[in-house]
């Protein structure tokens, strides 16, 4: 059975967490609150660190005239996005995958693989504004604090109980709760960049087009 100085220290532990991710900062979509780690500034400079990595990774598309299209686009549905204060980056990745991915702070990729499946400028803007609407509502920022938040729940409710197969289940319950968030994040994205459609003038059921790919 752990000892009082351990239970202590378990909430000690739990409390200045609390106060670490105590920070609260309005969400740009809902306009509610959310109790995130990291703040904008430290979320753009994580994904500027990152994009030198995502090229090296993949490699830039040599096509510079595709690659300013994809950047106009882009930065049509950027400028009517929640977050248009950001600075949007668009990259074509010299990869055959079919995937479109975002990281923190606005920069967004779409592959050669899945521009090949592409009917339509819709449909691209489509993909595009899906991506900018993670950016939008600060999915990534939301997810590394449900990851942090998720581990030290573990470590303390194994500290408290003296169990480690406890742990063990308060860790994977916090993995499938992030888990969850990433379904709900997916279809928040989706209506998203529905709307960012629209706003700009294109049909928002290029939206569901996309999303058979």
């Amino acid at each position: 059975m752990p000892s009082l100085r351990l239970k202590l220290a378990a909430l000690a532990l739990a409390a200045g967490f609390a106060a670490a991710i105590g920070g609260c900062a309005t969400n740009p979509v809902t306009g509610g609150t959310d109790i995130v780690t990291m703040s904008e500034a430290q979320e753009i400079e994580l994904g500027r660190k990152m994009h030198p990595q995502i090229l090296q990774q993949y490699g830039r598309f040599d096509d510079e005239e595709l690659q300013q299209y994809v950047n106009e686009v882009g930065q049509r549905i950027a400028i009517k996005s929640h977050r248009p204060n950001l600075q949007y980056t668009f990259t074509v990745l010299d990869s055959e995958d079919v995937n479109a991915f975002a990281l923190p702070g606005g920069y967004v990729y779409i592959t050669r693989g899945i521009m090949a499946y592409l009917n339509s400028e819709a449909e691209l803007a489509a993909v595009l504004g899906h991506e900018i609407g993670h950016v939008t509502a600060r999915h990534s920022v939301r997810q590394q604090t449900g990851a942090t938040a998720a581990g030290v729940g573990a470590m303390v409710v194994g500290i408290l109980t003296g169990s480690g197969d406890l742990a063990n289940v308060a860790n994977m319950a916090g993995s499938a709760l992030i888990s969850g968030y990433g379904r709900d994040m997916e279809l928040e994205a989706d209506e998203l960049g529905a709307e960012y459609l629209n706003r700009i003038g294109y049909e928002p059921e290029a939206m569901i087009d996309v999303v058979r790919l």
